[in-house]
């Protein structure tokens, strides 16, 4: 494949008029010349709107939807829905994060040098002020076939008991032919309802595809944001969690490693776990700290999540990830907040 692509990178913009400009300008610089900048605005109150206008006048490849406030996942929804009929393929970008210069280049180069239906990256977390936290690499290598669908597909779901190596299930960081989304009507669900709509996107995506590459690029800079839907206080979130992991097992259902990826969505589980008892400490939740034991302690003596627990390969895990499931199971809430305000786990 010798074509260059007509890459449109779909940004939804939601009151960032602080990093919206570093976002597209990032795109725009990129070596690889992309088709167009899709700016989503969804329904800003703090001026994003204008200067989405603004943006889109100044250089005609980009351009500005507006619609009502939805979320992000149905703010991509209406990007896929507002293609050209020219675009061949979609990338996504969160408006405050950014991209290194070159890296649509080395997305588009390992389709055309491979044929491939979508390149998967890693990334580089980085605090308010753009310093790095965190590096997540992939390995560089190309997947078709069986070692795609029983050993690719399943990371997605989450990472092996022994081992850490899922592929990171946001969309972003990412390069998807538009061919596919059509074919598939491939969407995202609300992450009103879903908590990780991105991965319903991607493991679908994955299921369609015949070859996929991993680059070991990490040019996307993810901007860690205290106030975002991930790590702000949400009262639900354990019932939201044990939602997507029924969700996540209809899902799986019936796939060629279906096995497999329901012992990662369990691992995942665990995680997600580790995000609903951080967030009932005193200083997130507001709580007391009897009230923050109590909630634990009720998280924790869930059917549920005691079945899974029960069912799980524990002694397969690493040291810390077995005391932390280990503490679910005896329902111990006092030492799981203690641990959790300290950062322990």
């Amino acid at each position: 494949m010798n074509q260059k692509l007509n890459i449109t990178l779909i940004v939804p913009v939601y009151n960032v008029g602080r990093y919206l400009e570093q976002c597209v300008r990032s795109i725009l610089e990129q070596s690889y010349s992309v088709f167009e900048v899709l700016l989503v605005d969804d329904g800003s109150t703090d001026g994003s709107s204008e200067l989405c206008d603004r943006l889109s006048s100044e250089n005609d490849r980009v351009r500005t939807v507006h619609k009502e406030n939805a979320g992000l996942g149905f703010a991509r929804n209406t990007g896929l829905d507002n293609l050209h009929p020219e675009s061949t393929h979609v990338m996504f970008v969160d408006s405050d994060d950014w991209l290194e210069s070159d890296m649509v280049e080395t997305f588009a180069r390992a389709i055309e040098d491979t044929g491939a239906d979508c390149v998967l990256g890693g990334f580089t977390k980085r605090d308010d002020k753009g310093s790095p936290q965190f590096e997540f690499k992939l390995e560089d290598a190309v997947w078709e076939g069986d070692e795609l669908a029983k050993r690719l597909v399943p990371r997605v779901c989450g990472s092996a008991p022994e081992v850490s190596d899922s592929i990171p299930m946001s969309a972003c960081s990412s390069i998807f032919a538009k061919t596919n989304i059509d074919e598939h009507a491939l969407r995202f669900p609300s992450e009103r309802e879903v908590i990780s709509e991105d991965f319903v996107f991607k493991y679908k995506y994955l299921r369609t595809s015949n070859r996929v590459v991993t680059t070991s690029c990490v040019g996307y800079s993810y901007r860690t944001n205290l106030s975002s839907l991930s790590t702000s206080y949400r009262p639900d979130r354990f019932d939201a969690s044990l939602f997507f992991y029924d969700y996540a097992l209809r899902l799986v259902a019936d796939s060629p490693s279906e096995a497999e990826c329901v012992l990662r969505l369990k691992k995942t589980l665990f995680i997600n776990m580790k995000m609903c008892i951080s967030q009932e400490v005193t200083r997130v939740s507001g709580k007391s700290r009897r009230d923050a034991c109590d909630a634990i302690r009720r998280m924790a003596s869930d059917d549920r999540l005691s079945k899974v627990i029960s069912d799980y390969p524990c002694e397969r895990l690493g040291f810390t990830q077995r005391v932390f499931v280990e503490l679910l199971r005896r329902r111990a809430a006092s030492i799981l907040y203690m641990a959790a305000s300290s950062g322990v786990f």
